[in-house]
């Protein structure tokens, strides 16, 4: 459906002109420390890794929320190799060897925004930061020629749909998926009708 919505701006020529405005109309020294320092630092693996160690030594709601994070990475990083099995779209600038190294959606805007989506959506404080990172990180993939700007749109919005589904889907923070059934046997003891004393055994869930 992304993929349909962004066939008129490819058709009409709009994706390769604002790809030529970025890619070549700010070019500088510092622009391409800042664009290469985001696709190292925003990449998946320091996603994945930053998540775990807040799972791993958070408190109850920061534990709950990196799980969230954890779960919604892996759901957009599935959906994004599902999509560029299907489309293979060519990068501008590069060729590619595999259809999962192609560029359609971008890999950094999928999974930057499964997991800053799950952060923002249970901590309103970060939306503004985490939506400046994740506008730079989307200039920065064009400015590096490495996507078009349909390829980032199109990652970004797959990754916040990831995120919202994950962090709306999921149970309360820190609650587990599924309720566990624990189940006891209890003896019971009674008196019967003719005064002798019995003996049961309750199964308690």
């Amino acid at each position: 459906m992304t993929a349909l919505l962004l066939i008129p701006l490819c058709i009409g020529g709009i994706d390769e002109d604002l790809r030529e405005d970025v890619r070549w109309g700010w070019r500088g020294p510092v622009q391409d420390v800042v664009a290469r320092s985001l696709g190292v630092g925003l990449n998946w693996h320091p996603l994945l890794v930053t998540s775990t160690i807040a799972w791993a030594t958070g408190g109850p709601e920061l534990h709950g929320t990196a799980e969230q994070a954890l779960v919604s990475l892996a759901a957009g990083s599935g959906a994004l190799l599902g999509v560029r099995a299907l489309v293979r779209r060519p990068r501008p600038e590069c060729e590619v060897g595999h259809w999962w190294d192609t560029g359609f959606p971008s890999g950094h805007l999928t999974t930057f925004c499964s997991v800053a989506t799950v952060y923002a959506w249970h901590y309103p404080g970060l939306r503004l930061p985490v939506g400046a990172a994740g506008l730079l990180l989307g200039l920065s993939r064009v400015y590096l020629g490495e996507h078009y700007p349909t390829d980032v749109l199109a990652g970004a919005a797959l990754g916040a749909g990831a995120g919202i589904l994950t962090a709306s889907l999921w149970p309360e923070r820190g609650a587990p998926c599924f309720r566990s059934s624990r189940w006891t046997v209890e003896p019971e003891l009674g008196i019967g009708a003719g005064g002798g004393l019995g003996a049961a055994f309750a199964l308690r869930f």
